[in-house]
């Protein structure tokens, strides 16, 4: 994917070890191509707005418990 404006602007923060640790956990766990990358989009598109995997795989179990419970209901 091409940038299409250069980055040229520059933030820097310290992080202790296990900071950066976890920093590199949580973006390799994300999928993401790089720190940068990362920690960008975290920074730019709120890092609470999305919901979990343990929150998603929640609620997904539920969806199916209650199509499950629907589907036995309408079996004559």
């Amino acid at each position: 994917m091409a940038v299409t404006k250069p980055r040229n602007r520059l933030v820097i923060f310290r992080l202790t070890q296990e900071e950066y640790q976890q920093l590199e956990t949580v973006s390799a766990a994300g999928g993401a191509r790089s720190l940068s990358e990362f920690a960008r989009s975290r920074v730019l598109h709120g890092a609470g707005d999305e919901p979990s995997l343990t929150e998603l795989k929640q609620k997904l179990d539920e969806l199916a418990g209650a199509v499950e419970g629907l589907t036995r209901m309408l079996k004559p």
